[in-house]
């Protein structure tokens, strides 16, 4: 049954012709295994070329609970990301009790509290989805015979090359790279960030840009809404935010809050634009450290930016709750994988 799986021709098989058999071969120990016992001349074949790489222990740093969320067992990502939550709730609990709470204008209130509130929403939800997101693992040890054979030649009946992992005895796809953090092999991997403490892949890049994009204008308008305060309270002499705290204690709570905000967002709008402009020139952060080039004729900028955030263009690209659903090629070969 495995040969008819295979053999294009399987009608001539049934009828009693015999085609070539498909034959698998592991070009690191030049051994062959052939989809049929039958003595035929030598057909297509399947090239298993493993990349170089030490040998370790797969998937020890990552888990998948119950739910389906992936977790990253690493401690340096785990501090990062309590860091960057301890942040988030310092802006958060500043913003309330020192800008807007004494805050004399309710205009200023309440279009500042919701604006804020917004942001912070979305760039924290996108944050969560980014970090427990799977960023487009290949399964381990995927590299078996069965699922082997079962990828077949080329269409055209050339020969198919597949690199297998050595670390993760895993089927390499291109454009597939092996995080050492992870202990796993990533489908378009750009890079691993401890700032989510995981990897920017395949599945979660969009959650990547946007978390980066919504952490940069909450950063922003939060250094409008302290610079604004400043200028209400020196003004009326501090009368005017008499409610807050001491104004000694305010400025020094705001002076810390308008560094940070300034740190993450500028930070943040550098790498929502390396994100973006990697996405428009179809390239990733490997690609670039290792000078690889790629080509992405007769994809307009749109085109291109929807096979990160989605078919069809539309306000979904924005939101932090939508998955965009993968092109058939970018799932090809995985989708034949079973681990």
């Amino acid at each position: 049954s495995t040969l008819l799986d295979l053999d294009p021709d399987a009608s001539a098989i049934q009828q009693g012709q015999q085609s070539p058999a498909v034959q698998l071969v592991h070009e690191n120990d030049c051994s062959t295994t052939t989809s049929s016992d039958l003595q035929q001349p030598v057909g297509p074949r399947i090239v298993v070329r493993t990349a170089a790489g030490w040998t370790a222990r797969p998937g020890r740093q990552t888990r998948v609970d119950a739910a389906g969320r992936w977790i990253v067992r690493d401690g340096l990502g785990l501090v990062c990301l309590c860091l960057a939550w301890l942040v988030m709730l310092y802006a958060e609990l500043i913003t309330l009790c020192v800008i807007l709470a004494p805050a004399p204008s309710a205009t200023f209130r309440l279009l500042g509290g919701i604006c804020f509130h917004i942001l912070m929403g979305l760039a924290l939800t996108a944050h969560l989805r980014a970090v427990f997101s799977d960023p487009g693992a290949v399964p381990l040890g995927s590299a078996n015979h069965e699922n082997l054979l079962r990828l077949g030649p080329l269409p055209d009946g050339r020969d198919r090359v597949v690199y297998r992992c050595a670390r993760c005895d895993c089927v390499k796809p291109d454009r597939t790279h092996h995080c050492s953090v992870c202990g796993r092999c990533i489908r378009r991997m750009d890079h691993h960030c401890p700032w989510i403490n995981n990897c920017v892949g395949l599945r979660n890049q969009k959650f990547f840009v946007l978390f980066t994009a919504y952490i940069s204008l909450v950063s922003w308008f939060t250094v409008y809404l302290c610079l604004h305060y400043f200028a209400i309270c020196l003004r009326s002499e501090w009368d005017a935010c008499s409610g807050g705290p001491s104004p000694a204690m305010s400025t020094m709570l705001l002076l810390i809050l308008i560094v940070l905000s300034l740190l993450f967002g500028i930070f943040t709008a550098v790498m929502a634009g390396s994100q973006i402009s990697a996405i428009l020139t179809n390239t990733t952060g490997i690609e670039r450290i290792k000078g690889e080039q790629r080509t992405a004729q007769g994809l307009s900028c749109s085109d291109r930016l929807a096979r990160v955030f989605g078919q069809p263009a539309s306000w979904r690209w924005l939101s932090p709750l939508h998955r965009p659903h993968l092109r058939a090629e970018d799932d090809e070969l995985v989708g034949h994988l079973v681990a």
